[in-house]
């Protein structure tokens, strides 16, 4: 039975590394596409969307913490 206690809690925090990851590169790609298409008539959903999925990040690796990156903006 201890062997199943332990067994959710694996799986909760690999799937949680995998969420993590995927924030991740979603930033990066959202960033990358900000640079490269300065003037695309969608760089402000863009910016919108990186601002949001990096709120999901932090809140996600720190629930009772706040982003540091949005004092200094």
């Amino acid at each position: 039975m201890a062997a199943d206690t332990g067994t959710p809690s694996l799986e909760a925090g690999a799937e949680r590394e995998r969420t993590l990851d995927r924030l991740e590169a979603r930033m990066e790609a959202l960033q990358l596409s900000m640079r490269l298409q300065r003037r695309s008539p969608r760089l402000e959903l863009w910016r919108h969307d990186l601002r949001e999925t990096r709120e999901t990040w932090f809140r996600l690796v720190d629930p009772d913490g706040q982003d540091p990156t949005c004092e200094g903006n």
